[in-house]
């Protein structure tokens, strides 16, 4: 039996992007979805990852996660700004989200 580790997805509320979901990616390959306000748990193997969230073609950085079995990492993503921001969607697509480490 493979051994397991926990990831949890925590989406902010915030009114951009508001009616669409984010895609969540381990190692390129994605694994679910997180709406606007709404938390996604997965488990996923242990061992090293990288995660992302992608949203047509806006994306966030990468995050590298080290996971040992049992292990619960919790994440927060969002929009990178609001209006002001709008300038990522064309010349840093991959910064028009953020996903970083969280204490939910």
């Amino acid at each position: 039996m493979a051994e397991l580790a926990q990831v949890t997805i925590d989406r902010i509320h915030h009114y951009r992007d508001t009616v669409r979901a984010y895609q969540i990616r381990v190692d390129g390959k994605t694994i679910g979805r997180v709406k606007n306000d709404k938390q996604q748990s997965f488990e996923i193997s242990t061992g090293v990852h990288q995660i992302r969230m992608r949203l047509m073609w806006l994306q966030s950085p990468i995050i590298e996660v080290h996971l040992a079995e049992g292990d619960h990492v919790k994440l927060r993503t969002g929009p990178n700004g609001g209006i002001l921001q709008a300038w990522r969607i064309y010349f840093a697509p991959h910064t028009a989200l953020f996903l970083e480490e969280s204490d939910l």
